[in-house]
């Protein structure tokens, strides 16, 4: 998700041709917890491309800012701060709690088309639900935003012993799931997309293994800016560059980096998704504490000679 997240425009911008004259800047916000366990040089050099194409082949200047808090980036976009602020399903679902006029520009089409967390067991594990699991849940590096609120959310209540998360951060979802397939670990939290990919890699490993419990489904990631912020114009080019990214050579090379099917409109459905998200998992308080992770921002000038 860090590679889609700062390369968003990049494919945007070279399936469209570059507007007549300068619009002027376009700064994009975005979210910490999309860089999990990534250091702060390697979002810089994934910058690169985005900041190549957004000087040469559209003319913005601007910066991309990475912060902690959705509700943080969702004031800057009320603030006209940022234009587009690149969010997780739920995360926008609580902005739009703060910021009634927010609009989806363009969603994710995952691989299978379901974002959901699952925690993952040995064939021959005697749990039936998540209460009755006693020990770890290996969580892999990298693990989705998604995954961890479902942890969090359905282990309320529980012992501290049940279902306890622990990290794992030198794993891929791919070896997590295989020590849980030898027996060396209990359980495993993975999205529906790696334990998909999982039986198409290693289809006798996954025959060991069972989901015992499953996340609700989350509504895809989404780029959206506040309504009157960008031109008709300027949302319609980054929406219909996006969404026919992935039938360009460079666009099916970089969907197959980001593990994604592509980009697509909201459907009609999105709005419905977001209702019934907010309900289960309620944006946190205002003073609630939430995961830090340092960010920064991407600076993006203007290529010398360019008015």
């Amino acid at each position: 998700m860090h590679r889609l997240v700062l390369s968003i425009l990049f494919v945007a911008t070279a399936a469209t041709p570059a507007p007549a004259a300068d619009p002027g800047e376009l700064r994009i916000g975005m979210l910490s917890g999309m860089f999990r366990d990534q250091q702060p040089k390697v979002v810089q050099a994934l910058a690169k491309p985005f900041r190549d194409l957004m000087t040469k082949n559209i003319g913005y200047t601007g910066d991309v800012e990475v912060m902690d808090d959705p509700l943080a980036l969702c004031d800057k976009l009320r603030d006209n701060k940022v234009q587009l602020g690149v969010f997780h399903g739920f995360e926008f679902a609580w902005a739009q709690q703060r910021c009634d006029d927010l609009v989806p520009l363009i969603v994710t089409c995952p691989p299978g088309g379901c974002v959901q967390g699952l925690v993952v067991v040995h064939d021959d594990c005697p749990a039936k639900t998540l209460a009755d699991l006693k020990g770890e849940v290996l969580i892999p590096r990298g693990a989705k935003a998604h995954t961890l609120l479902f942890l969090e959310k359905h282990r309320e209540g529980l012992a501290e012993d049940i279902a306890k998360p622990t990290t794992k951060s030198d794993q891929t979802p791919e070896d997590v799931l295989n020590s849980v397939a030898s027996g060396t670990a209990k359980a495993a939290l993975v999205d529906f997309c790696a334990l998909d990919g999982y039986k198409v890699l290693q289809p006798g490993a996954h025959k060991s293994l069972r989901v015992l419990a499953r996340s609700e489904q989350f509504p895809p990631a989404v780029v959206c800016y506040r309504k009157g912020s960008l031109s008709d114009e300027q949302a319609s080019r980054i929406r219909d560059g996006m969404a026919n990214s992935a039938k360009t050579p460079t666009g099916k090379m970089l969907m197959t980096l980001w593990n994604l099917k592509g980009f697509e409109p909201p459907p009609k459905s999105y709005q419905g998704m977001l209702d019934d998200i907010v309900k289960v998992y309620p944006a946190p308080k205002a003073d609630a504490k939430t995961e830090v992770k340092t960010g920064g921002a991407v600076k993006v000038s203007k290529e010398p000679g360019r008015k």
